[in-house]
């Protein structure tokens, strides 16, 4: 099998939009499927990319870029792959909290999921908790994924699935939460107040495929 990991890293590296969606295309016509492409290249590729931000190899600008390449790799892959997925009637909301940037971990949780059939809506970045617990409110999901890539994001973490709980009573949603801090301790999703974890987006997926089963 070609190393498609190696090659979708140097294209990020390189800052090389079309080489990378090229990359992509190669594998595709290889049969590498969705599931494979997000968490053999696409994941790795991007915490390397993001190893390489902490020692400062690469710059912030740099990390950005090899983001939105990304994105838009997915974005193509979700037409062909989780457009034409028969609904299951199950529903997921998720969002980053308001100070929370980095998403695209809890996208692929969606895609993994709406590829099985379920109605993941994907809210993005830096959500406010008021526009948040409405969005739970109105759209009443089955679950609802979080995400803190930094230990300082925790504290308001815990106070958006304190807002949720508080405002949807018995009818809250089950909670699942992710992300940088939670891949070493075990008992963090607890003291933030989520149902479970997911220490990548397989994980994730995986967690709440059996909850819902």
């Amino acid at each position: 099998m070609n190393d498609w990991y190696g090659s979708y890293v140097g294209a990020l590296r390189a800052g090389d939009r079309r080489l990378a969606l090229a990359v992509v295309d190669e594998a595709r016509a290889a049969n590498l499927d969705l599931v494979t492409l997000y968490l053999e290249v696409f994941q790795p590729s991007l915490r390397e990319i993001g190893r390489l931000w902490q020692q400062n190899e690469i710059t912030v600008a740099e990390e950005h870029l090899a983001t939105a390449i990304t994105q838009i790799a997915m974005g193509r892959l979700y037409v062909d792959f989780c457009s034409t997925a028969t609904p299951n009637g199950r529903t997921m909301l998720a969002a980053c909290g308001a100070d929370e940037r980095h998403e695209l971990g809890l996208r692929m949780v969606c895609d993994l999921l709406e590829l099985e059939g379920w109605d993941a809506r994907f809210l993005g970045a830096a959500v406010p908790d008021d526009g948040l617990v409405a969005m739970v409110l109105s759209y009443r999901p089955d679950a609802l994924a979080l995400s803190a890539s930094i230990a300082p994001h925790l504290p308001p973490l815990r106070a958006t699935i304190q807002a949720v709980r508080a405002a949807c009573g018995a009818a809250v949603p089950y909670i699942i939460v992710g992300g940088r801090p939670f891949l070493d301790d075990d008992t963090l999703m607890q003291r933030v107040g989520a149902d479970a974890m997911g220490r990548d987006a397989a994980e994730a997926a995986l967690r709440l495929r059996e909850r819902f089963s």
